[in-house]
């Protein structure tokens, strides 16, 4: 695994630079040296009044160095040193029925591969539901919270962590296979250039989401689907084990059991290490 660097700092003026004009009309940028969590200060921005989203005309993008107490699903502890990943938050309002958000962590997922893709020649995988892999290693998560409901809008939450450099000190607090953007791709990744081009790409497809186009971004999702083929099973009541089959129109996990196909809503799915993919 390549050693990690001190990086370039993070610039709020040099990623504003990069944005699309309609990304820098949609999103407020900030960018702060340390904070417990920026799904936090996202939040924050969602609520308070007096601030830039009061009327519900503007997003935000929070992104910090470090975090101190930053979340991934179920509670668990996302370890956040500084200066080394990008920890990045948007807070969005939504406006529309709840249920039309279904699959969001998915369909953010995608938006992140593609351009992973695109721009930094690293092909990701998508584990359901919210999990960016490199091979057999995680590389990064997406967090979704959403609000409760005010003035017809639905706040949304968007909690995005990417490994880029991660050091390889302290690292043993991670207790899953993990690996980083300058691993997957042999060189370092300019963070402040990957904020914009996600933002740009977020921009965009929550505006295909605004306007009802989810299916199009689980589309792409499928055809990154880490689980598609192989046995899993999944905790819950009752927990569901058999081989993955992808996902439904609502982003739901399908899973084919000895006594049928079980439609997974929501929960953790994990690889078993029989069943190899097919």
């Amino acid at each position: 695994m390549m050693a990690a660097m001190i990086l370039p700092p993070l610039n709020a003026t040099a990623i504003v630079d990069a944005l699309s004009a309609s990304a820098a009309a949609m999103f407020a940028v900030e960018v702060y040296d340390s904070v417990g969590s920026t799904n936090d200060v996202a939040r924050a921005f969602l609520l308070a009044d007096g601030s830039p989203l009061a009327d519900g005309s503007r997003s935000v993008v929070a992104l910090a160095e470090e975090q101190t107490q930053g979340r991934g699903r179920c509670g668990r502890s996302w370890h956040s040193p500084a200066g080394a990943n990008l920890y990045l938050s948007l807070g969005w309002r939504f406006h529309g029925s709840v249920e039309r958000l279904s699959g969001l962590s998915l369909a953010i997922g995608a938006m992140l591969a593609e351009v992973i893709a695109r721009d930094f020649e690293v092909d990701l995988a998508l584990k359901w539901p919210n999990d960016l892999f490199h091979g057999e290693r995680k590389l990064g998560g997406v967090l979704i919270e959403l609000l409760g409901e005010q003035n017809g809008a639905i706040p949304v939450v968007a909690g995005i962590g990417l490994n880029v450099s991660m050091p390889l000190k302290d690292t043993g607090s991670i207790q899953r296979p993990w690996t980083d953007l300058a691993s997957a791709r042999g060189s370092q990744v300019d963070r402040n250039s990957l904020a914009a081009q996600l933002i740009n790409q977020l921009a965009s497809g929550l505006t295909d989401i605004a306007g009802g186009d989810m299916g199009g971004w689980l589309k792409q999702w499928r055809k990154r689907d880490f689980l598609h083929g192989r046995q899993v099973v999944v905790e819950g009541s009752p927990t569901v084990a058999g081989k993955a089959a992808g996902v439904d129109q609502h982003g739901a996990l399908l899973v084919n059991t000895e006594t049928g196909q079980s439609v997974v809503a929501g929960g953790e799915a994990t690889l078993l290490e029989i069943g190899a993919a097919g």
